[in-house]
């Protein structure tokens, strides 16, 4: 039965071996990668940061751009920038350009690719604040495998997890089964259930996926 994985990102394909960074390391960072005076990077942090936390505290809100949300509060500043200076200080102050923050969780990735193998289709859900361009440069980086033909990245803006219109687009397609994989039982496993997905918990901590090539035999 041709059946439609999907997995999480953050906790459950990509591990990180430092926290996220804070506001004031944020605000840092950005000051530093767009050449900003403390206020204005202040201000644009918290303009920024408090809308997606804003959107993130409410299930059924949609989640803003994160580099239209950047784009306006430098505006506001007086301090516009283009589109690769916004992706490259979005790069910086999120902590992606440290190449010893996150790492590929292998057991994950060898079950994507088993899955994909057996000729199932494999897709990414992630309540992300790194646009489209930068998780795919991120995954690139971590080696994760290119198995999986469609991919939801909240920081692009739209309905986030624990959303069902979340899952309903990234699971678009006529299946037999649809999969959740993810390490939350709030916003990934137990939202997928309510619509009748089955669903495999990975600990990130003992990621074991033998529950996942169970449902589809070994």
């Amino acid at each position: 039965m041709p059946a439609v994985v999907v997995f999480d990102c953050f906790d459950t394909l990509v591990t990180s071996r430092r926290p996220f960074p804070g506001p004031e390391e944020i605000t840092a960072r950005l000051a530093g990668a767009l050449a900003l005076d403390e206020r204005a990077a202040a201000g644009t942090v918290r303009t920024v940061l408090g809308a997606v936390l804003a959107a993130m505290e409410d299930p059924g809100a949609l989640q803003p751009p994160t580099l239209a949300l950047l784009d306006t509060a430098l505006r506001a500043h007086g301090a516009p920038r283009g589109r690769a200076e916004l992706e490259r200080a979005l790069w910086h102050a999120l902590g992606a350009v440290d190449e010893d923050r996150y790492a590929l969780c292998e057991p994950v990735a060898r079950a994507m690719g088993r899955i994909a193998a057996a000729g199932h289709t494999v897709r990414l859900l992630s309540n992300c604040f790194l646009p489209g361009p930068l998780m795919r440069r991120l995954l690139q980086r971590l080696k994760v495998p290119e198995v999986w033909d469609r991919a939801l990245f909240t920081a692009d803006g739209g309905p986030k997890k624990p959303d069902a219109r979340a899952f309903h687009l990234i699971a678009e397609g006529a299946f037999d089964r649809r999969v959740m994989v993810g390490d939350s039982p709030r916003t990934d496993l137990e939202p997928a259930a309510a619509l009748g997905w089955d669903t495999v918990r990975v600990d990130p901590a003992r990621p074991r996926l033998g529950s996942l090539i169970d449902l589809f035999g070994r």
